[in-house]
């Protein structure tokens, strides 16, 4: 069976080849003393490696490839940063390499020293069409195992949209309110209209908002009327006042709104349109300038929760979904399930990320605190977990396992992922210690 590289790397990580005396193609005795630090940038594959070939001790790097042609086939022949490999690890030995100067670099082959059972259960994982390819194992892994495991997984995804958090900051000189003002934006059009309320932000600078924060009815406008909505004559009195309001202030600061058509209702429950997710949004603007900076000075999630909870609309959004649709009274505060994604994806971040930029701990358990003190999320992937008896505890959990499903499971990456090599490595158990 041919394997791919990635999982000869798995194999030398964890140096899971059958016990012998290991010899390389030559027929020279190899001890491997040290397999070295695993590379993911470019380069040889692992690096500071040390091994003792023959009665010589080498330290280096070494380079893995499934056929050792490849070294040829990749170019590395000419690349200066391969000169200092020491060994050449391949599953299959079909041409010899050589440095720039000459010398022919060692080889370990090792077709015939991959463990049965290990290679099986790679080969079982890879051609499991279940929904993630682990499902029918999770049994036999202990509870604490995978909770420790998730708890990597959590960093992993908080470190990534810590990278978006950075671009911003860099996009705004490092001011970490306008920052999260254009995140807050994104996210409070949760997936279906995050994209406009990303649009309707930038094009409407938190500055700007700022001189009008006496207003209500002006910061309504500006929102509203940056977002498109107010291009027509309304019959009813509230929408007609906001419409006149925003034409004065769109010739006085020179404003174009983005176009209506990007906003989306269609298969959204009433509550979740986008004229009264942007009501909601003007009225927290309008309560909380420096939003960013309150939050941030704040430790009682119950306070943090009651900044999104207690936003005051205007009464004309009791009756209105929509402008100039009236119907039965509405309930047109933010449910407690919509503040809950916002503080997963707004707060928590920024928290993280903050913590992380300024090397601040509090910061950082802070981010993470906050998931964990709030319940696990309610979507159809949560709810894929919990049928196969995965039931996540808190919101930090059911993060982990969006992350695990996305970065891991869906790629098959099951030798990157700690649950897939516990698996694979079920039977040489004092060889997985170090994952954690």
């Amino acid at each position: 069976m041919s394997f791919p590289e990635e999982f000869i790397h798995y194999l030398w990580k964890f140096c899971l080849f059958n016990k012998q005396d290991y010899k390389t193609v030559a027929g020279e005795s190899l001890d491997i003393i040290s397999v070295g630090l695993h590379n993911m940038n470019a380069g040889p594959d692992f690096e500071s490696s040390k091994i003792r070939i023959g009665g010589t001790l080498w330290v280096g790097n070494v380079e893995i490839h499934i056929r050792s042609s490849d070294w040829n086939r990749h170019q590395h022949q000419f690349d200066l940063a391969y000169e200092n490999v020491i060994l050449h690890v391949v599953s299959v030995h079909d041409e010899s390499v050589f440095r720039k100067d000459g010398t022919e670099i060692p080889v370990f082959e090792i077709k015939d020293l991959i463990p049965k059972e290990i290679a099986q259960n790679y080969a079982s994982l890879m051609a499991n069409m279940s929904w993630i390819p682990c499902e029918k194992h999770l049994s036999s892994i202990e509870p604490f195992f995978l909770k420790n495991w998730l708890s990597r997984v959590l960093i992993e995804r908080l470190e990534e949209k810590s990278v978006q958090v950075n671009e911003l900051l860099k996009e705004y000189k490092g001011s970490w309110d306008d920052a999260f003002y254009i995140m807050l934006a994104r996210n409070f059009g949760f997936k279906t209209n995050a994209v406009p309320f990303e649009m309707l932000a930038r094009s409407l600078p938190r500055q700007l908002l700022a001189k009008y924060k006496n207003s209500s009815s002006q910061i309504e406008a500006l929102i509203f009327g940056q977002a498109g909505f107010l291009n027509e004559m309304f019959t009813e009195s509230y929408p007609n006042i906001i419409m006149q309001e925003y034409r004065f202030l769109k010739k006085k600061h020179g404003l174009k709104s983005i176009d209506r058509y990007l906003w989306k209702y269609m298969r959204l429950r009433p509550r979740n349109f986008p004229s009264l997710r942007l009501a909601q949004f003007a009225a927290l603007i309008w309560k909380s300038n420096h939003l960013f900076s309150r939050i941030n000075d704040e430790n009682d999630i119950q306070n943090i929760f009651k900044l999104f909870r207690d936003i005051p609309l205007n009464s004309y959004w009791d009756t209105h979904f929509r402008f100039g649709k009236k119907c039965n009274q509405t309930v047109s505060s933010l449910g407690d399930e919509s503040i809950k994604n916002i503080l997963i994806n707004s707060v928590a971040v920024f928290s993280f990320a903050f913590g992380l930029t300024h090397g601040n701990k509090d910061h950082v358990n802070k981010g993470i605190n906050l998931l964990e003190k709030m319940g696990p999320e309610d979507n159809a992937h949560i709810k894929r977990f919990i049928q196969i008896n995965w039931i996540p505890e808190n919101a930090a959990q059911s993060q982990a396992l969006l992350q695990l499903k996305k970065t891991y499971c869906d790629q098959k990456k099951c030798l990157s992922c700690g649950i897939g090599i516990k698996i694979l490595a079920k039977n040489n158990a004092t060889t997985v210690s170090d994952i954690f």
